[in-house]
């Protein structure tokens, strides 16, 4: 057993995901000049996850600690922070990897320079990149990966790479095991306003298997009615979600139907009282507005796209513009109505669609 202590514990939750691991180890042991640990947290995998981390285990220079957990990836995270080593953590996923060599070496040297009191403060995540199936550019996956590059706490996800000090990590109060999903949402919702989450010099790059299979839109589409509703603070949906999203959701080739979830969502809207449906409707038609950002920026990343830069040589000239001049009447309540209104039309004819085609 190695005794240094390493420079970076790397916490990865598993959940069946033996296709994923090989790739994953090999990814972190061509990581130069730097002392790490793996701690792969498995929340009870069927697939021979467990077997795989095993027999990996020991033909790494690294040490690899397999922990088994309950399900829910906070509660997962939470189990590895336990076990780890150093005080620098990163929450990586399992279809992460790293295609620079000395990107966590960078990534180390970074919150050692750019750590607040004392060093004990750092909360950072890494530039995106999506590893898909068709090597064609496309301008949907474009507009994510430099959307992720943006200073808005907003735009922070898991699947970017986590990076924070220790205390950083308990002084959030840790990952929110309440749901078995949202706890990179949540931990960054925790963490002090004032402390700035920044972007590493090195690019992470995750699997689309996921939007490939269920379809680009449509996973963003549930994944923008997830924020509402946390914005909304709608407790029942998401008590009810993991059911909504098993019921019929996916077709025979796993595209994600949106009809069975935003047919959930009417039903249980309609459980609730007369004064709480217009709390929600306020509510979600200025979370609504406020995000108008977006389209300005999705011309900028069309602009950049077409000129064929990278992500990370978007100028935001309509954000800007958006920023200095437009954004007080995005957040105005005529322009929150006229989002809520909006929004109501769109359920409906979303709702006559399905119902048209399930008849």
């Amino acid at each position: 057993m190695n005794s240094i202590t390493p420079d970076i514990s790397i916490i990865v939750p598993l959940l069946n995901e033996a296709a994923e691991l090989p790739e994953l180890l090999a990814s972190l042991a061509a990581q130069r000049g730097i002392a790490l640990e793996l701690i792969l947290c498995d929340g009870g995998s069927s697939d021979g996850s467990q077997k795989i981390a095993s027999t990996f285990a020991n033909e790494y220079s690294f040490p690899v600690k397999l922990i088994q957990t309950g399900p829910g990836r906070g509660r997962q995270m939470n189990a590895g922070v336990a076990a780890a080593s150093a005080d620098l953590l990163l929450f990586l996923h399992a279809d992460s990897r790293f295609d620079d060599s000395s990107a966590l070496l960078e990534a180390v040297n970074f919150s050692c320079s750019n750590s607040t009191t004392g060093g004990e403060e750092f909360a950072a995540r890494f530039g995106l990149r999506f590893r898909r199936s068709d090597s064609a550019r496309a301008l949907s996956y474009f507009f994510y990966e430099a959307k992720a590059r943006l200073p808005r706490r907003d735009c922070l996800r898991g699947d970017q790479g986590f990076l924070l000090s220790r205390k950083t990590f308990e002084r959030a109060g840790r990952f929110d095991q309440s749901l078995p999903f949202l706890e990179d949402l949540r931990l960054v919702a925790a963490t002090p306003p004032q402390l700035h989450w920044q972007l590493l010099p090195a690019s992470v790059s995750t699997s689309a298997r996921r939007f490939e299979r269920e379809g680009l839109l449509e996973r963003q589409i549930l994944n923008a009615i997830i924020v509402n509703n946390i914005e909304a603070g709608w407790s029942m949906f998401f008590e009810s979600l993991p059911g909504l999203y098993r019921s019929q959701c996916h077709d025979s080739t796993g595209k994600l139907l949106l009809f069975p979830i935003l047919d959930g969502i009417n039903t249980l809207l309609k459980k609730e009282s007369a004064d709480w449906q217009r709390s929600f409707w306020r509510s979600t038609g200025q979370h609504v507005a406020a995000n108008a950002w977006q389209l300005f920026y999705w011309l900028d990343a069309r602009r950049a796209f077409r000129s064929g830069r990278g992500a990370e040589q978007v100028q935001p000239f309509w954000l800007q513009l958006y920023q200095t001049r437009l954004e007080w009447i995005f957040h105005s309540l005529p322009a929150a109505a006229v989002a809520r209104l909006a929004v109501k039309l769109w359920l409906r004819w979303m709702l006559f669609r399905g119902t048209r085609r399930t008849a």
